[in-house]
């Protein structure tokens, strides 16, 4: 069987896998929940505008899932059925953008192999998870691709489309406060790293694009700051808010939670166990990674962005699970 036979084949699993999906929501074998802040602030009334988003706590995920209550009021359909369908996207979402950032990264003869398999997983995964998990997920595939694009592409079109796919990823991060901080956090601090490794090959777009950047941090860090202080506000203050905050992260079990921290819960208390193997493995699959490459980090700027990025997702995931789940994008880099 020839390449281009395979191709075709792959291509053809993609959208009858894709297809099969679909048909899960459409007949509500899987839904996706809208969030219940979101939920109660919808009921309440609220409003879009830069005052709520600058000043609530849930108001950039509201802004984000505001537009399922629009269209579903307009095709009278279920808000969570719509918003499965938004999430369904994403999965795809992901999907394309980690082929493209493989393709960047190395030469993949079956592109559409790629998307099979990486859809594969990410609809498998998605069936364990809840919405706005895969807005995270989303978000760190295509900061994946934006750094990857920078790093491999070539000409000002590189900036721009790495300009616009970031800020994307951003406003999606904003689902969950610790995919936000984190993804955040890794963002801007790779960039300056990414500016000062091709700073021989500087032009007047990449100082615009350095500019933008910054324009956007600035303009974020309000947001982050309010997801800071809530999280520190109902972990409670000083060393009992920092042993409070291990408890939903990797880090739990080491120290017991004070009896005076009452924390509100959103979501059920994960399987420890599970999350503690997947901390292991990716935290092995790290050490092999940077070792086998060890001699090709500094000078492969892919190479170096995902060695970081699993880095510094495997640190904060000691806060939170949900940023532990956001390493699955690096270590699909990894293992293809």
């Amino acid at each position: 069987m020839n390449a281009q036979s395979t191709n075709s084949y792959y291509k053809s699993f993609f959208f009858g896998t894709l297809f099969t999906y679909l048909l899960l929501i459409i007949f509500g074998v899987k839904e996706f929940q809208i969030w219940e802040q979101i939920g109660d602030l919808h009921k309440l009334g609220m409003n879009v505008s830069l005052k709520e988003i600058y000043s609530h706590p849930h108001g950039m995920r509201f802004m984000m899932v505001s537009p399922t209550y629009l269209f579903a009021d307009l095709l009278q359909v279920d808000p969570n059925r719509f918003f499965s369908f938004y999430v369904f996207t994403m999965c795809v979402i992901i999907s394309v953008s980690l082929t493209k950032s493989l393709t960047l990264f190395q030469k993949i003869k079956n592109t559409w192999a790629c998307n099979f398999f990486i859809f594969l997983f990410i609809a498998i995964l998605s069936l364990f998870m809840n919405g706005r998990l895969i807005f995270g997920l989303c978000a760190y595939s295509l900061m994946t691709y934006s750094f990857f694009l920078l790093a491999k592409g070539s000409g000002t079109r590189k900036y721009i489309i790495a300009s616009c796919v970031i800020t994307l990823a951003i406003l999606l991060s904003s689902a969950t406060s610790g995919v936000a901080i984190s993804l955040y956090a890794i963002t801007f601090s790779a960039i300056p790293i990414f500016l000062i490794s091709s700073f021989k090959n500087r032009t007047i777009i990449s100082f615009c694009f350095g500019i933008y950047m910054l324009a956007i941090f600035l303009l974020y860090a309000p947001i982050i700051s309010i997801l800071i202080n809530k999280n520190l506000t109902s972990f409670g203050n000083g060393y009992d808010a920092i042993i409070s905050m291990t408890q939903h992260g990797t880090l739990s079990g080491l120290a017991q939670e004070p009896n005076n921290i009452v924390v509100e819960k959103t979501t059920p208390t994960p399987n420890n166990f599970i999350f503690k193997i997947l901390y292991l493995g990716f935290t092995s699959l790290l050490i092999c990674f940077a070792y086998v490459y060890r001699h090709k980090l500094i000078r492969d700027f892919p190479l170096l962005f995902t060695v970081y990025s699993m880095t510094l997702l495997i640190v904060l995931s000691s806060f939170a699970y949900s940023i532990l789940m956001m390493a699955f994008i690096p270590a699909i880099i990894m293992l293809a």
